[in-house]
């Protein structure tokens, strides 16, 4: 079956189809996989092949190779082009960009239909090609295991390039952790108080690991967590509420948080002695100090 691309401008109607399913994509199943396969022609060569069609409709004006080439380098300038413009007129986003370029395809697709029109058929440029059914029955084994390697690869790339795109990219793994005032901001935190005068602040625990992840939460006063001594667990069904008796002392809580799940407790602590303390907190997992912080206290008589 020979295909030929000379007086009908099947290409152009082509990269006009291409820009449109796009668009439609986009709008109607965004994020989808076929957001990626069409997206990557449409700013990596749809461009420059509608303005080099319109520059070059002659046949012999430019060869095959020279075409492609031209076509994909283009495409970089001008959706970079495109991009700058946009920054100083507008905004840069999606909706704006696949607008702005999607103006481009269809008006030098449309300009290049009508320079074709204005070209006798015999000078316009040509794209021909010719498939034709494999005689399998003439080739050898080696020819054969070639054919069916080919076709095994190409497959197995498809599944591959299809599961890559199609699954979650993880990011950074962390973990958010820190304490808030009594206003819910980092700052204004109870840190001059008289004894057994309870302060007021929140710790929060953002998990960002992908998994889920068992945390212990230690709070006491002291600069190592291995020096302090555990007198009290907290219950996570009563009130955050506790009272430290002095220096290297610590109540501990554990708990479990899904990925993205986000630990937000007000806590209530007083301090049993007068002095300048270190207010610790430390957030284990695997039984060691993953994330700590700390605040100055000042307890008075």
């Amino acid at each position: 079956m020979k295909i030929e691309i000379k007086e009908k401008p099947w290409d152009l109607l082509f990269v006009v189809i291409l820009n449109t399913l796009l668009i439609l994509t986009i709008v109607l199943i965004p994020g989808s996989i076929w957001q990626t396969i069409l997206g990557l022609p449409f700013l990596l060569f749809l461009p420059g092949y509608v303005l080099i069609s319109f520059l070059f409709p002659e046949d012999g004006s430019l060869d095959h190779i020279e075409r492609i080439a031209l076509s994909f380098g283009l495409s970089v300038a001008i959706t970079s082009l495109i991009g700058l413009l946009l920054n100083f007129i507008y905004k840069i986003s999606m909706v704006s960009t696949l607008y702005s370029i999607s103006l481009f395809i269809y008006t030098f697709s449309l300009f290049a239909y009508l320079n074709r029109r204005s070209i006798p058929a015999e000078e316009l440029y040509t794209i021909e090609f010719e498939i034709n059914q494999p005689d399998w029955e003439n080739y050898d084994w080696i020819d054969k295991a070639l054919v069916i390697a080919t076709v095994v690869l190409l497959i197995a790339s498809g599944g591959l390039a299809y599961r890559i795109a199609t699954t979650p990219r993880t990011g950074e793994r962390f973990t958010e952790f820190g304490i808030l005032g009594e206003g819910g901001m980092a700052d204004d935190y109870p840190t001059n108080l008289t004894v057994n005068e309870s302060g007021r602040f929140s710790v929060v625990v953002i998990n960002r690991e992908y998994e889920t992840v068992n945390y212990t939460l230690a709070i006491g006063l002291g600069y190592e967590f291995e020096k302090m001594n555990s007198f009290g667990e907290l219950n996570q069904d009563q009130d955050y509420s506790f009272t430290l008796p002095g220096n290297n002392t610590y109540v501990e809580t554990n708990f479990t948080l899904e990925h993205e799940e986000k630990l937000n407790q007000t806590m209530h602590y007083s301090v049993a002695e007068e002095g300048s303390y270190r207010l610790s907190f430390f957030l284990l997992r695997d039984d060691e100090v993953y994330r700590n912080l700390h605040i100055w206290i000042e307890i008075r008589d």
